[in-house]
């Protein structure tokens, strides 16, 4: 034999499974190959400690009760595949009546809310609330109003100490930068920008 054999065909050789001319064909295939031959060997090996190990068969314990539990689970599938049918009537209760009384539900359900609306009238007015401003600190009253001359709202707190002129917050404030504030620019005003500069 010129070709190797198939997984299947060597896997069957090695566990001694071939007869006739497939026997004698992978045997010869093999004689040139001793790693082939010795792993055959220690297979045979294998199967003959695991036999000398293992019981051929062991009865489970207790082999009464086992029995009697196998009978009595074939006594309730019988009985149970025994049972009658369900009656006719269930399967029209779900075609015919379910969507009866659901249909019926919400009838029912839309003329409650129609009348409890008519009965306190279309709207309800509530009265107007002014925006409370939340302040965690006790004694801090906060007030908010919008002034159309800075274009923003300003927020008055009363009950906090003033912060000092000489404060400096360049570090925690962000103002962009023309050039920042501008992103939208193409690679053109890019290069355009730096042969100007």
């Amino acid at each position: 034999m010129n070709t190797n054999p198939d997984e299947t065909r060597l896997a069957l050789w090695l566990d001694d499974e071939l007869t006739g001319t497939d026997l004698t064909e992978m045997d010869a295939w093999a004689s040139t190959r001793p790693e082939q031959i010795a792993a055959r060997e220690e297979l045979r090996a294998f199967r003959r400690m695991m036999a000398t190990s293992l019981p051929t068969s062991e009865e489970p314990p207790y082999p009464e009760f086992f029995l009697s539990r196998v009978k009595q689970g074939i006594r309730d599938l019988q009985a149970a595949g025994a049972a009658t049918k369900p009656v006719a009537m269930v399967s029209f209760w779900k075609s015919w009546v379910m969507p009866i009384a659901a249909c019926a539900g919400m009838v029912l359900a839309f003329g409650i809310g129609k009348r409890s609306n008519e009965s306190t009238g279309p709207f309800t007015v509530l009265p107007s609330v002014s925006p409370v401003v939340y302040t965690p600190e006790e004694g801090v009253n906060a007030e908010w109003f919008a002034s159309s001359g800075a274009g923003a709202n300003v927020i008055v707190l009363e009950g906090v100490a003033a912060i000092p002129d000489s404060t400096d917050f360049s570090e925690t404030v962000y103002v962009p930068t023309a050039r920042e504030s501008d992103r939208t620019a193409t690679r053109e005003t890019e290069a355009r920008d730096s042969a100007q500069q």
